[in-house]
């Protein structure tokens, strides 16, 4: 079984986005980064990016996580922040621990192509 399938597939993956998208913008480190973004636009990029990541049957067509976040000056902080608040979306979705465990492991090993390692 993927990853995909055990959180429940294409509509909850979109309740998820919809959870991480209202815990992203109420946080106070992370918000800026998203205020000047179409939110329905980055909403549907990162529902598409993250059925292909969780191994479902969609295909992500946005540009590479380097492309999309080069210049944003993202540091380890502001990362580690947007994985709780993923995190945390999953675990409101229903996600057992050991999905939501599997599915940071995932999504972190992105951190080297999404944080600048000059960004303060």
């Amino acid at each position: 079984m993927t990853l995909y399938d055990e959180i429940g597939g294409e509509a909850t993956i979109a309740a998820i986005v919809a959870g991480y998208w209202h815990r992203v913008s109420d946080d106070e480190l992370l918000s800026g980064w998203f205020g000047k973004v179409d939110p329905d636009a980055l909403q549907g990029h990162l529902r598409a990016y993250l059925a292909v990541a969780f191994g479902g049957p969609e295909a992500y067509g946005g540009r590479s996580m380097r492309h999309a976040h080069s210049g944003l000056r993202i540091t380890d902080e502001a990362f580690g922040a947007l994985m709780q608040r993923m995190n945390e979306a999953l675990a409101a979705s229903g996600s057992s621990p050991e999905t939501i465990q599997r599915a940071d492991r995932r999504l972190r090993s992105l951190q080297a192509v999404i944080v600048e390692p000059d960004a303060k």
